[in-house]
């Protein structure tokens, strides 16, 4: 049943003790995983972002 899930979501939605049964499980949990796979993407995303700028703010302000 995980094969129609990507994998990186598939592990999540076998993780834990009880395994989900019906294929509305499945979906309930993989939605949820995906969610939380694209929140942290997000939030990394940003932090590169910023430390790019900050990056680009301390060179311009360095002496040439």
């Amino acid at each position: 049943m995980m094969k129609m899930f990507r994998t990186d979501i598939a592990k999540q939605v076998s993780a834990g003790d009880n395994l989900p049964t019906l294929v509305s499980d499945c979906v309930s949990r993989a939605i949820r995983a995906e969610y939380w796979i694209n929140r942290d993407k997000e939030a990394r995303a940003q932090i590169f972002k910023a430390q790019k700028e900050e990056k680009a703010v301390v060179k311009q302000t360095q002496p040439r």
